[in-house]
């Protein structure tokens, strides 16, 4: 029996992340007739159904579902030689622009950049702390760590994982809601600009409280936070790990965005952008239950 060409493997990967081959073509950068051959090929290869077609998508089967942990651990370790073997390009030097959005991406993603320095020290980096959304068509930016549910048509990349919110607050204000007395007294924090004066978690957790303090960022909701003045919906990844700042129950947590590490298409065999891109998505990995709130 052949091996499976890796290539098919890859394909398989991008449609289960994906969802559907239209969502996974776009993110390879290739028609959705070349994923549905490449799928269709492995199917082939291997004599079963890896995916059953439905108008909402494409549903994994039971021996699909199987090999998924396996072909991770391929394109994992593929990508690591393919590094090894690209590192010894002229091409790993030069500027390399990357954007992140706020607090949380930023606090994500600069332990990746110190270790990627030192392995990389040719490459100079310049990182742009932006909610904007920058145009990677135009080189505003090479790559970009985005928390979104639709990444542009023109980007490649992957899905990390999907980030998990809680209701954080200082230990004070977690006993007071413990105890159920005054909840009505404790301020909430939300953000200034979303559209809603009393958001879902508020409604639907702490529909007494009296008092909302808005912000226009994360990092001044979660310094807001921590010093007491009231509780808000934050990030796990940076609130987990703050020891100031505990898990106050509630009834409703408003779900979280997918974690994106985009690129454009056209730089996608770019050996600097495809390299840091690979390795933000490996080190991104390694903190995945913080990421989806199961650390603590």
């Amino acid at each position: 029996m052949h091996t499976l060409d890796w290539d098919n493997i890859r394909y398989f990967l991008a449609v289960v992340h994906a969802g559907s081959v239209s969502r996974a073509s776009e993110q390879l950068g290739v028609n959705q007739t070349t994923v549905s051959r490449r799928i269709s090929a492995m199917e082939l290869h291997l004599g079963k159904k890896l995916f059953e077609r439905s108008g909402s998508g494409f549903l994994i089967t039971p021996v699909a579902e199987r090999l998924i942990a396996s072909a991770e651990r391929m394109a994992e370790e593929t990508s690591t030689i393919e590094r090894h073997v690209m590192a010894d390009s002229h091409e790993l030097s030069g500027e390399l622009r990357i954007t992140v959005a706020d607090t949380c991406t930023q606090h994500l993603v600069v332990p990746a950049i110190q270790t990627f320095t030192r392995q990389y020290p040719e490459v100079d980096l310049q990182v742009i702390a932006t909610r904007d959304i920058l145009d990677l068509t135009a080189r505003e930016a090479d790559i970009a760590l985005r928390s979104t549910d639709e990444p542009p048509p023109n980007m490649v990349g992957k899905r990390v994982a999907q980030l998990a919110y809680a209701i954080y607050g200082t230990e004070e204000l977690m006993e007071r809601v413990q105890a159920s007395s005054n909840i009505e007294d404790i301020p909430c924090i939300t953000w200034l600009g979303d559209g809603h004066s009393r958001p879902a978690w508020i409604e639907k957790s702490f529909a007494k409280t009296r008092r909302i303090y808005r912000s226009t960022e994360l990092g001044l909701m979660h310094q807001m936070a921590r010093q007491g003045i009231g509780m808000a919906q934050m990030p796990c990844a940076l609130c987990d790990p703050d020891p100031l700042l505990h898990r106050i129950p509630c009834r409703y947590v408003e779900p979280g965005w997918g974690l994106w590490v985009l690129s454009h298409v056209d730089l996608r065999t770019t050996a600097r952008v495809r390299i840091f891109r690979d390795f933000l998505v490996e080190e991104l990995e390694k903190k995945k239950d913080l990421i989806e709130g199961r650390s603590v």
